[in-house]
């Protein structure tokens, strides 16, 4: 598709983004060197354009500082109009080259010159913020890697070369994971089977090229339940809300400005709670929902004085967190007669700093509560967990009740990416006293074979009469990872030539896409091609969304089977794990939400 013109009145970065089909909103760099009335202007980000540009119009010779690019500051500094030059001392001289500017191998978040590693490494902060974390206790080196269960073969014909790039093993991984999904999802009871009820001589693993053509998108979807609590959370309606009544767009009255009758939004407000947007806010409403659902919501410490522990997994700022722990804390405090001193602890494990966290809503949270709130974040203590997951012992990290069966501790987690769910979970293991487990899972094309928890589900399922594979390994489970990004695909279509064009002004709802994964576009088969080729009715987007839910189905096996697992068929310690659609796919598609918890 042609670039469109520039906004009227455009003052940001002139860099436009194919994949969001918009131009980049950060501000431009002043520069003190205009070749021609219409050169672009960009950010910091994108500054490398600008010298593409410059090189291919360098037969203009004429400067032309333009009125917003006049430095205001009347400084008797000199100035040079020249990339080349700097000015030291009152003097002009040529500027040393540096070389390119490049991640540092620290920390690649931020970028320093070729020529500056060697010194720059030895004084990089975050040298120094890994040291501090390699000191505490809870800190084991890749404790939480690894993954769980066998790491499946390679082609024996090509064991140095992907065994999924000729494009017919490309259709057999298709059929197979649309037969394995019909199997799982789409039983003839309407839910979804466990592993130990799958039988590969069922006549739906017998199913015929034909009938998995035409398995469509819509059936796909539907598989899992959805189930959108926010509204019971918002105090809209006493009863859990159809999907066609939850809807909330950002053109409804109020949807941009947070403004909304219900009584978690009026809480979240009042206390200036950064929860991300109406639809943050709706998934998080939902999350709580579902939390209070399975019975989470502490009603009374424990009796021998445990304080509810609320653990945020890949917590950033920690909101989700902060949201559960303060419904725990007003639930808590509506009992405050029988219990004089409640407190909630909420716990957040995040390996990065970051700004407007919970621990400064909770800071000011003194003296600004009733007996109404559905939020008491003074009754909330805080603890940040500052590591990356993979390195973290939450035995360690976490206090002493996880030690105790008579506090109730719940773990929870929001659009924890890729590989980090996977890590989170396998960071539970050896707990025994968590009562329950509410993630939200996304970015599946950033899952890891070699983390991911649900490997032995998956070789059993694909190497099986049922999923018809001779072999499944790393290289089949890179295939699909990488399919699931075309179920984020809003009203697109595939042109003759299997490239992606819309017509949609938003083509995602979220930040959430990993199509074209670093070092992999153009390793594997395009799905749009196999679906095209097969002749799928799901088209891409429903495979893709069939790939995620079998990644996630292997998760929920993890727990149910190993994470969670009784000690003995009379432990009463059983967990109930499921998988559904805590929102619809308008608010995002990446929905579907993982739980367990005790019977």
């Amino acid at each position: 598709d042609s670039i469109p013109p520039l906004p009227e009145n455009w003052n940001r970065c002139h860099a436009y983004n194919e994949r969001k089909r918009r131009y980049c909103r950060q501000m431009p760099v002043q520069t003190g060197q205009f070749v021609d009335k219409n050169q672009p202007r960009y950010c910091g980000n994108h500054r490398h354009l600008l010298d593409e540009w410059l090189s291919k119009n360098h037969h203009r010779c004429e400067i032309i500082v333009p009125d917003d690019a006049i430095n205001t500051n009347k400084s008797k500094r000199p100035r040079t109009d020249s990339p080349n030059t700097e000015i030291k001392n009152g003097k002009q001289r040529k500027k040393k080259d540096r070389g390119k500017r490049v991640p540092c191998p620290i920390d690649p978040s931020h970028f320093i010159f070729e020529s500056a590693i060697a010194r720059h490494v030895l004084v990089c902060p975050a040298v120094k913020e890994r040291q501090e974390v390699a000191g505490k206790d809870y800190y084991s080196e890749g404790i939480n890697l690894g993954g769980f269960g066998g790491m499946g073969s390679l082609c024996q014909e090509c064991p140095n070369e992907s065994s999924v790039r000729d494009l017919e093993k490309a259709r057999k991984l298709a059929y197979s994971i649309l037969r394995v999904f019909h199997r799982i999802f789409l039983g003839s009871d309407g839910s979804v089977c466990m592993m130990d009820e799958l039988d590969a001589d069922e006549n739906s693993s017998k199913l015929s090229d034909q009938e998995l053509q035409n398995i469509t998108e819509k059936e796909i979807y539907d598989a899992l339940s959805e189930v959108d609590l926010s509204q019971v959370e918002e105090g809209i309606s006493d009863v859990t809300p159809s999907p066609s009544s939850t809807e909330l767009h950002d053109n409804e009255p109020g949807a941009k400005h947070g403004k909304s009758s219900g009584r978690l939004t009026h809480a979240i407000a009042k206390h200036r709670i950064k929860a991300g947007g109406p639809r943050h806010l709706r998934q998080i409403a939902s999350i709580l929902g579902h939390v209070r659902q399975r019975g989470l919501i502490s009603k009374s410490r424990s009796n021998d004085g445990k304080n509810p522990l609320i653990v945020e997994m890949g917590a950033g700022r920690g909101m989700t967190g902060l949201v559960v722990a303060g419904s725990t804390g007003a639930s808590l405090g509506n009992n405050i007669d029988n219990d004089p001193s409640p407190r909630v602890n909420l716990h957040l494990v995040e390996r990065s700093g970051t700004r407007g966290k919970a621990e400064t809503k909770i800071r000011t949270a003194e003296g600004k509560h009733s007996k109404e709130d559905c939020l008491r974040l003074d009754l909330v203590d805080v603890t940040r967990v500052k590591c990356d997951l993979a390195h973290v012992n939450m035995s360690t990290a976490l206090p002493s009740q996880l030690r105790s069966s008579s506090s109730k501790t719940v773990v929870v987690a929001k659009h924890l990416c890729g590989a980090g769910t996977d890590i989170a979970l396998k960071s539970l293991r050896g707990i025994r006293t968590i009562d329950g487990c509410i993630m939200a899972t996304c970015c599946h094309g950033l899952c890891s074979w070699n983390e991911y928890v649900g490997r032995d589900c998956f070789l059993r399922l694909f190497c099986s009469e049922l999923g018809g594979l001779a072999i499944f390994g790393e290289n089949e489970f890179n295939l699909l990872k990488r399919w699931t990004s075309a179920s984020v695909l809003e009203d697109s279509h595939v042109s003759e030539a299997g490239s992606r064009t819309s017509t949609d002004e938003n083509e995602t709802k979220e930040e959430h896409y990993t199509e074209n994964v670093e070092g992999e576009k153009g390793r594997y088969p395009s799905i749009f091609t196999v679906v095209k080729d097969l002749g799928l009715a799901c088209g891409g987007k429903g495979l893709g969304r069939a790939c995620q839910r079998l990644i996630d189905f292997g998760r929920c096996e993890y727990m149910r089977n190993d994470l969670f697992a009784p000690d003995s068929q009379s432990d009463d310690k059983c967990f109930n794990v499921g998988i559904l659609h805590y929102v619809s796919r308008d608010v995002t598609p990446q929905n579907a939400l993982l739980l367990a918890s005790r019977n």
